[in-house]
């Protein structure tokens, strides 16, 4: 399949090849119908709803997720706990994936130089503290 047309490639007869477009258009209403269903009434829609969202991986739904966190309702608290820890999972494992664009940036360097001088420093005043209680 052509990832730009969504197209079978040719040899693969019957593998079906997502186009990344395509999924991305596709996934945007889906995830929006799925929060939509986090305000049903039924309690297996709601359950539904919190699992399939956890199955996109969309980073979006975690701030719908949240409030279900405190839910009288067990498990739709276990429920959405699950998804949310998935959420975040998939986002953390596409984060890993992808190179550490800022590994050079003068940015970078003068935080780090920052945070190595905030540590000195607060192992000195904690030295002269200490030696202050010993006179």
């Amino acid at each position: 399949m052509n990832c730009d047309t969504g197209r079978r490639r040719e040899g693969n007869e019957g593998v079906l090849v997502p186009s990344a477009p395509a999924l991305t258009r596709f996934r945007k209403p889906l995830v929006d119908y799925l929060i939509s269903g986090l305000e049903e009434n039924d309690k297996w829609v709601r359950i539904l709803a919190a699992d399939m969202l956890g199955s996109t991986g969309d980073p979006r739904a975690v701030e719908y997720l949240k409030p279900l966190l405190a839910d009288r309702d067990q498990d739709l608290r276990v429920i959405s706990a699950h998804a949310m820890d998935t959420i975040h999972s998939q986002q953390a494992t596409v984060s890993r994936s992808q190179p550490d664009r800022c590994s050079s940036c003068l940015m970078r360097f003068i935080a780090e130089e920052a945070l190595t001088r905030n540590r000195e420093g607060s192992c000195t005043s904690q030295k002269r503290e200490s030696g202050r209680e010993s006179l």
